[in-house]
């Protein structure tokens, strides 16, 4: 038993941090989820050498399909993590030239943006004062727990400080990042320039996942503006979570 102990502290102490990070901080859930995952991993190896006691041929064979499938899903996350970062490197602060950038919502906490909107409405800002002329599409409809849309939240920050109404175009239908795509196509042709460059201004994890979806939806000369919360483990929560995100959007499309 003393032999296996070290297994049952590791487990414990991960249940700990993903109970910790699921319910005692806003935002981290999928931290909480990875640390159960690992929890429920090590469990995994304990009772393989347990098992291993009295079944040794099995347990072998067991780890060893484990190890394989570990390994595996191990090099699958490293080349998508490496794909989300690569993206992210590359936008940096953001590509310039377009005349018109897309603002990808967030939640919404009342009236109140949310630390990842905020993050993309300090970005928006900074691309509408380096073109007076440039028009934000602001696009997120209304969730649960949001007073008005995320389109209008986003519309009522940046006209507060100082950009002007009729630069902004509301689309406030979507619920995800697809629809956001999709219905702000709809504001570009409506204003006969769907044709024209766009930046897509939005988290940094979050580019590589809204360009693949950008290329399928049949916009053709997209950039990006990679928007930051100024809270790494926060960062770190995101850019994990968006592996599966990619991986679910790549076999579902």
């Amino acid at each position: 038993m003393k032999k296996t102990a070290g297994y049952l502290i590791a487990a414990g102490i991960c249940l700990a941090l993903a109970a910790f990070f699921r319910f005692a901080l806003m935002g981290y859930g999928f931290l909480g989820l990875c640390f159960a995952a690992l929890a429920a991993l090590i469990l995994c190896f304990w009772g393989l050498k347990r098992l291993s006691d009295k079944h040794g041929r099995t347990a072998r064979r067991l780890k060893t399909a484990l190890l394989c499938l570990l390994i595996a899903g191990s090099l699958a996350a490293a080349v998508t993590e490496g794909a989300v970062a690569a993206a992210c490197l590359r936008a940096g602060a953001g590509e310039s030239g377009a005349r018109c950038a897309i603002v990808l919502g967030a939640g919404v906490n009342g009236t109140v943006p949310s630390r990842a909107l905020h993050a993309r409405l300090e970005a928006a800002l900074a691309f509408s004062q380096e073109d007076p002329n440039a028009i934000l599409i602001l696009s997120g409809g209304q969730g649960p727990g949001e007073d008005v849309s995320e389109a209008q939240c986003m519309a009522q920050w940046l006209t507060g400080r100082g950009v002007a109404p009729e630069r902004l175009v509301l689309e406030d239908k979507s619920t995800s990042t697809e629809e956001n795509l999709t219905f702000s196509k709809e504001k570009l042709r409506e204003l006969c320039i769907d044709n024209a460059p766009v930046t897509l201004i939005t988290a940094g994890y979050h580019i590589c996942r809204a360009k693949l979806m950008a290329g399928d939806l049949g916009y053709e000369n997209v950039s990006a503006r990679a928007a930051f919360t100024g809270y790494p483990l926060l960062e770190l929560n995101y850019f994990l979570r968006e592996i599966p995100a990619i991986w679910v959007y790549l076999l579902t499309r």
